[in-house]
This record gives C-alpha cells, sequence and structure tokens, in this order.
C-alpha cells in the first residue's frame, strides 16, 4: 500500500509551553530543511517561511495595531504544516495527544498535482511575504511567497497557487482512490501535467 511506502508516523511530540513548539519545529527545521510553515488555529492562520533554519511568520512583519494576525501557541494550534517540494510533516492534535507523521515525495507513485488558489486578488510585497486581500473586502493574510508580478494598482497578475500532491491507490479490483494528500511549494505558474 502506497500510504507505507511514503509516510511515517514520527514520535508523539508533548508541549507544555509555547517554546517546546517552537523548539519542535526548530529540531524539524534542522533535519529536514522546510521552506515554508502553514498552521491552522483557533484564532486564524498563520504562514511561516525558513530561511537559514529561522522561522519567520506573517504576524512578525506585518505588526500590530496595523494586523492582527495570530501568533504561534500550542494553546490555540489545530494542526501545523512544514513543507518543502521533497517532503511534509503534519502535526495535528487528537483529543489531548498530539500526533505527527512525515510524507515524503517517491518520484514514480501515481499522483494528481492540483494548484488551490489562495484568497486575495490584490498584494503587497514586504520581507519575503505578500500581504494578499480581495478587492474592498476587509479579510486580508500574508503568504511567505513574493515572486509574484503586480499590477500600478496592486492587483495580482496572476494568482497564487498553494500546490498539492493527491497520492493515488488502487485496490485489489484496480478501483483507484486518493489515500493521501501532501503540500508541496507555492507558486503563480500553470499547472501542468
Amino acid at each position: 500500500m502506497i500510504i507505507e511506502e511514503i509516510c511515517k508516523h514520527l514520535s508523539d511530540p508533548s508541549f507544555a509551553s509555547d517554546r517546546d513548539l517552537q523548539d519542535w519545529i526548530d529540531c524539524q527545521q534542522q533535519k529536514h530543511q522546510f521552506k515554508y510553515l502553514l498552521v491552522h488555529a483557533d484564532d486564524g492562520v498563520i504562514w511561516g517561511r525558513f530561511d537559514d533554519n529561522h522561522l519567520t511568520t506573517a504576524e512578525t512583519i506585518f505588526c500590530k495595531p496595523d494586523f492582527d494576525f495570530p501568533s504561534l501557541q500550542v494553546l490555540t494550534l489545530q494542526q501545523c504544516r512544514m513543507f518543502n517540494s521533497d517532503k511534509e510533516i503534519l502535526l495535528w492534535r487528537s483529543g489531548e495527544t498530539w500526533r505527527s507523521r512525515l510524507v515524503q515525495e517517491i518520484p514514480d507513485l501515481d499522483k494528481i498535482p492540483e494548484g488551490q488558489i489562495l484568497w486575495g486578488t490584490h498584494g503587497e510585497k514586504r520581507d519575503k511575504f505578500t500581504l494578499l486581500w480581495d478587492g474592498s473586502q476587509g479579510l486580508k493574510h500574508a503568504v511567505p511567497f513574493t515572486d509574484i508580478d503586480l499590477e500600478a494598482d496592486k492587483r495580482l497578475t496572476r494568482p497564487i497557487q498553494l500546490m498539492v500532491h493527491h497520492y493515488i491507490d488502487y485496490d485489489s479490483d484496480g478501483v483507484a482512490r486518493i489515500v493521501l494528500s501532501r503540500l508541496v511549494d507555492l507558486t503563480t505558474k500553470n499547472l501542468k501535467n
């Protein structure tokens, strides 16, 4: 089965403090050299990027009082994904227990690449992040990606996409199903199979 080939469950982490969470992220980064971080928390989405093994999150670039992006905290964390083109670690809460798994790319496996368009039609670049918003709506988020072209009115010439790989497995009757998905990259390029 494909899941056993590409997915490895990691030891269950334990976090008594936000510092413990940050230390765990730093340790995984040292081992795997990820490019991006995407966190879903009770109070919003947190984007981050790794440069020279240092994590920078959107809330440190777009600061209060002008912006109210959430910070990385154990108390509000739902799930955390660290990823690059070769692998992804997913950390999630299961009841009172934290779980984590590593998915590594195997080139010959059947997969469906998908570009999920991120919300936002306008942007402003700042320190390796792009603040995105959609016209007159007040909602904003900042992605750790600046390889985009902007019009004079700050409109994006192409949408930013979150690249995802959906891995396919086949049952004994040859019926295909998606068994696992992982984050891969950020891009503005058209997806070609």
